[in-house]
C-alpha cells in the first residue's frame, strides 16, 4: 500500500514537532508533501489536545489558514486520511 491513495484526499500530517497539518494532499514531491487548503496548527498555541482538535475539525469543519503548504518529508512521522480519524 503506497501513498497514492492519499492524493487529493483530506489528510492529517503529524510531524516530529508541535505542528500538524490538515488539508488536501495534492502532490508527493522528492523532499516535500504539497498540500492545499490547509489548517496549519501549532499545539503550543492552544490547550486543546491533538485528538480533541481533530474531533472538532471532523464535527465543525476545517478552518483553513493557508492556501498552499509544503511540508518537509523528513519532519513527517505520520499521515492519515481525515475520514479515518475516529470520533469519541
Amino acid at each position: 500500500m503506497g501513498l497514492k491513495e492519499y492524493l487529493n484526499k483530506a489528510v492529517v500530517l503529524d510531524t516530529d514537532s508541535d505542528w500538524f497539518y490538515i488539508g488536501t494532499l495534492k502532490a508527493i514531491e522528492k523532499d516535500y508533501y504539497l498540500m492545499e487548503n490547509v489548517d496549519a496548527h501549532d499545539l503550543r498555541e492552544t490547550s486543546t489536545s491533538r485528538d480533541n482538535y481533530l474531533f472538532g475539525v471532523k464535527t465543525h469543519g476545517l478552518v483553513i489558514n493557508r492556501k498552499v503548504v509544503k511540508v518537509r518529508k523528513e519532519k513527517v512521522i505520520g499521515i492519515s486520511k481525515l475520514e479515518d480519524i475516529l470520533e469519541k
